[in-house]
């Protein structure tokens, strides 16, 4: 299913079809479950290097990340269903939702793919939508 977007009031509001709204958020859970995998991959391999003592801990890591995925998953097909059922005539704004994801590279592909073009800073923050890593 395409998407089904209008700007509404001079390309100010966005909106989008229901339908193309869950297909997106569904893509999306299905790129943060292909993330979990690639994470129960790396924790396996690490496994390995683990004294003895260590592992059972780490497994129960694995088990975490594999829920993890099957969550995302199934919350990804539930989303598609739905977006199926009631397709894009039902239409809702989404540029204030999209406005407030705050990891930039998730806002962009959402706007995106519903239409919009790169998502808009999150309001108030200096460093909108950059990711932190530790």
């Amino acid at each position: 299913m395409g998407a089904s977007v209008a700007a509404v009031a001079g390309g100010e509001r966005l909106e989008a079809g229901v339908g193309s709204t869950f297909g997106a958020l569904a893509w999306e859970m299905e790129l943060a479950g292909a993330t979990c995998l690639k994470l129960d991959a790396l924790v396996g391999e690490i496994m390995a290097a683990l004294p003895s003592e260590h592992r059972a801990r780490m497994t129960e890591g694995l088990h975490l990340v594999d829920l993890l995925s099957q969550q995302l998953h199934g919350l990804s097909g539930f989303a598609r269903a739905v977006g199926d059922m009631v397709g894009d005539e039902i239409r809702a704004p989404v540029g204030d939702a999209l406005a407030q994801l705050t990891l930039g590279a998730l806002a962009d592909r959402m706007s995106q793919a519903l239409g919009g073009g790169a998502a808009p800073a999150v309001e108030g923050a200096d460093d909108a939508g950059d990711l932190d890593l530790f």
